[in-house]
């Protein structure tokens, strides 16, 4: 029964150990949430990047249309027509 008595200071002092590594992986989970705010604001940066060319572009193709339309419209007050001699006609099969 001595032997008992003995192995809980033991096991008591085996607890002891355990502190810095509810320390660590405090600093570990510290650590981990961080690269992950770093991941998240990287993702959020390059999305922003992505998301302003891609609207940069689409407003570029809207200014060739409009100006693409703009010139049609204007050969047609021409008189020319549209320029139907310089494209071809589709052919049904």
């Amino acid at each position: 029964m001595s032997s008992n008595n003995d192995s809980t200071p033991t096991g008591t002092t085996a607890l002891s150990p355990s502190a810095p590594t509810q320390t660590q992986s405090t600093d570990a989970q510290a650590q981990f949430t961080a690269a992950v705010d770093d991941l998240l604001d990287q993702l959020q940066h390059k999305f922003d990047t992505v998301s302003r060319e891609m609207f940069g572009k689409f407003d570029d193709m809207a200014r060739r249309l409009d100006e693409l339309e703009a010139s049609l419209n204007a050969a047609e007050d021409a008189g020319a027509g549209p320029a139907t001699a310089t494209t071809p006609t589709p052919t049904a099969k």
